[in-house]
């Protein structure tokens, strides 16, 4: 709404163009629920239609009261349609009994709009109590560890039907019962056990795995149940899946005894961390060979220096006997032949030999390099697999021959990499080295370096520290952990985490902090990633401050130490499942045979980032935790420096702190709230009279601005659907009308009466008989017959 001109006294436009003065929105309105019920706690979700709904500003107020994101979730999907979400814990009616939910005041943006207030607000819902049903719960079982097509899964809780096909259950990732691809097969009020559809899996795409499966509701007969939290769909996890591991046979491989020092294995389903192979030989982990997972398709397995692949350094194929990657020894496992073992090379008649030392680390500028051996000569003329110059390196060796130094010159650098050496030259020719295809005389590892990173940490409440930066290891080595240094922070006070190539992340110590005090510089010192530490010069990563006052920072949330914060302070977390994403479409409407439980894509939204969990109740998972910025302030708003609050702490229709003028700094607010104020009350006094129509509460807080009618239900049959009927209205609707038959029975009934009345018919009104029954007038013919006579006081002068 725009002024165009303005002028006094008759004279010109005073205006040079036009002024927006206000924005002029639909008025907003609710639709009655007509004859919708509601449970307690069991419903988790219902809508509302109407008209002149706003996403970004809509507001309700309930009777009983019902707080927006304390109580439920508004999610606007329309301007004619919003859906309203239960929050883990809260109920449809504050006072916990049932009744109607009365929509009373709605605001999208241009203040409270009254609805129905002659009738209390607009019934929305009749809310009733819970069904027996409507308790069934789920105990979360993410330790149970299966493969996607282990033949059975059992899963606990309490309120399931005793008729296993009479439970439902809904899928994180629209897994289908009745057979599809699973069937429960036996059920008890506490267990459900469930069999594998042959040909399906638990989850179908290997790329999210290992990954959780997800119970998100169970229909016990009284309709789907979350077990989770609702506006989050978390649901339970009833089981970690991980992928059925494959090895892929190899025989042709030909590795030597010892002189080959590592071995890779590739097949599908290999799990970081997680991955254990049995060989025949023997092998033993941690003795013989050390196994690390690149991805889930390949496994790199080294020997340990002076061990064989043979055991005794015979020739043998290696095979894989058994594989667990996660999940347990894979029932059904077929031994796969992975290499063939040939007997290292025979001595050279020099005598002249190197041993494998794989486990050497070095960096690209490390001095010195040791190989070890036998008859290794003061000057050999060496040839690597990577070629170095002559003058890369200066050689001298023991006087036993044992020991050869390297010692690298200024100007050179060891590549990076396992370090080939394939033949050594004394003066008598070259002496080839494991046929030529060389031995590991060194593993050399990129230099590390950590990036600056101005950031703000909490000293106790932020629980993880991400260092970036390059060089540090792909593949965690077992036999060299990395290790990184902090100022002023304690070794024994933080753990190393996880590490990727560009970055490392650091987890803080139970009842520790990063540093004490306020502004403290947190300083990397010195990195370690297996080839000795460096010097990082004290690279500055964070700032740390003291923790906020009276904040709680600790596990306590039912859902904490899951990955995920559930407390709301992560800026954003990406959805759990998504349309698309895994195994059968995700959307929980889309499943066939599943419609008729209600669950429709416009019935699908869900909140990410909506809190389950007081807040500071998940601080593991909430690691990342910083010091919020500063609010912004400034005068952005189309409506700003016009004397009135624009932004959102009133009804304006602008972003916070961009109203800076007429609103004050965030925090430091320089304007009055109206409600605050009387100016409606202007006599003094509160007069009934005064917002005759309204109906006002004498403790309302919110001053409508208008009021509305609710729109009729079309699918209410009764004429006036203001006073929606719920189960009691019902009731009494139908103990009304039978009230009103028998007044009409009995009505009728004294007008026929009547009738016969004035027409001179008065068999219909004589007195029923009130005699003594003993006394009754016996028969006629036996009382004999005698004159008549006449009685007074005097004595008879006839005898008789």
């Amino acid at each position: 709404l725009r002024v165009t001109g303005y002028s006094t006294g008759g004279g010109p436009n005073e205006l040079a163009a036009p002024v927006a003065v206000g924005l002029v929105i639909e008025t907003p309105n609710a639709m009655g629920g007509g004859d919708k019920v509601i449970y307690m706690h069991g419903t988790t979700k219902f809508n509302i239609n109407g008209t002149g709904f706003r996403a970004a500003s809509t507001n309700l107020v309930f009777d009983p009261p019902l707080e927006k994101e304390v109580d439920y979730l508004l999610a606007v999907r329309s301007g004619s349609f919003m859906q309203l979400t239960l929050k883990t814990g809260r109920a449809w009616r504050s006072d916990g009994s049932p009744g109607p939910l009365k929509l009373r005041l709605i605001d999208t943006g241009a203040g409270w709009l009254r609805i129905d207030g002659k009738y209390g607000g607009v019934t929305v819902a009749e809310v009733q109590v819970d069904l027996g049903a409507h308790g069934v719960t789920v105990e979360g079982s993410a330790s149970t560890r299966v493969y996607q097509s282990q033949a059975t899964l059992a899963i606990a809780g309490a309120g399931f039907n005793a008729v296993a096909s009479q439970n439902l259950l809904k899928w994180g990732n629209s897994l289908r019962g009745k057979g599809v691809n699973y069937t429960i097969e036996a059920s008890t009020a506490s267990s459900l056990s469930l069999r594998l559809t042959p040909g399906s899996k638990w989850r179908l795409n290997p790329s999210n795995l290992p990954g959780p499966l997800t119970l998100l509701a169970i229909d016990a007969g009284a309709g789907l149940v979350p077990v989770g939290p609702t506006e989050q769909k978390k649901g339970r996890v009833v089981a970690t899946v991980y992928e059925d591991p494959v090895v892929l046979k190899n025989p042709g491989r030909t590795i030597f005894a010892s002189h080959t020092h590592e071995l890779w294995i590739a097949g599908s389903g290999f799990s970081t961390g997680e991955t254990a192979f049995t060989f025949d030989p023997a092998l033993q982990s941690g003795v013989d060979y050390y196994c690390s997972v690149v991805n889930r398709t390949h496994a790199n397995v080294r020997l340990v220096d002076g061990r064989s692949w043979s055991l005794d350094g015979s020739a043998a194929v290696l095979r894989v006997t058994e594989i667990d990657t996660g999940a347990g020894p894979l029932r059904g496992f077929v031994p796969v032949s992975v290499a063939t073992v040939e007997p290292d090379a025979a001595f050279h008649p020099s005598g002249l030999s190197v041993s494998p030392s794989a486990n050497q680390k070095l960096y690209p500028t490390s001095t010195a390099l040791l190989i070890s051996g036998t008859a290794l000569c003061a000057d050999p003329e060496l040839t690597f697999a990577s070629p170095l110059p002559a003058d890369a390196f200066s050689a001298e060796a023991s006087p036993d021959g044992s020991r050869l130094t390297l010692t690298l010159a200024a100007a050179h650098r060891w590549p990076t990499g396992d370090l080939f050496l394939r033949s050594v030259d004394c003066g008598e020719g070259p002496v080839d080295l494991a046929r030529g295809q060389g031995i590991v005389v060194a593993s050399v590892l990129p230099r590390p370096s950590v990036d600056e990173k101005d950031r703000s940490i909490y000293a106790s409440h932020t629980k993880q520290l991400i260092v970036k930066g390059s060089g540090f290891p792909e593949v965690a080595d077992p036999t060299a952990p990395l290790d990184l240094r902090l100022a002023p922070t304690p070794r024994d006070a933080y753990y190393v985490a996880s590490v990727s190539p560009s970055a490392i992340v650091l987890e803080l110590e139970d009842g520790r902090t990063w540093a004490d005090g306020d502004g403290v510089q947190l300083r990397v010192t010195s990195i370690d990633t297996g080839a000795g530490p460096i010097d990082t010069k004290g690279v500055l990563v964070a700032e740390v401050h003291p923790d906020p006052s009276g904040a709680v920072c600790d596990d306590s949330c039912e859902y904490a130490l899951d990955g995920v914060c559930d407390d709301g302070s992560a800026a954003y977390r990406p959805p759990t499942y998504q349309s698309g994403d895994d195994d059968f479409g995700g959307f929980w409407g889309d499943d066939d045979g599943y419609a008729f439980l209600g669950y429709y894509y416009d019935d699908d939204g869900f909140f990410p980032n909506a809190p389950v969990c007081d807040p500071g109740t998940d601080c593991h998972d909430c690691a990342v935790t910083e010091p919020a910025p500063a609010s912004p302030c400034n005068n952005s708003c189309e409506w700003a420096k016009d004397g009135f609050c624009d932004d959102s702490r009133t009804s304006g229709l602008c972003d916070l702190g961009t109203d800076c003028f007429d609103c004050g700094e965030v925090g430091h607010d320089n304007f009055t709230r109206v409600e605050s104020d009387d100016w409606w009350d202007d006599d003094g006094f509160y007069f009934d009279n005064d917002y005759a129509g309204y109906e006002y509460y004498f403790d309302d807080d919110l001053v409508p601005v208008g009021q509305a009618s609710s729109i009729p239900n079309p699918r209410t049959k009764r004429a006036d659907l203001n006073d929606e009927a719920g189960s009691g209205s019902i009731f009494m609707m139908a103990l009304e009308g039978l009230v009103a038959v028998i007044g009409l029975l009995i009505s009728s009934a004294g007008a026929y009466f009547t009738y016969k009345y004035l027409n001179g018919d008065k068999s219909g009104f004589q007195l029923l008989p009130t005699d003594d029954p003993g006394l009754a007038q016996k028969n006629s013919t036996a009382i004999p017959i005698t004159p008549d006579l006449t009685y007074s006081d005097q004595p008879p002068t006839t005898k008789v």
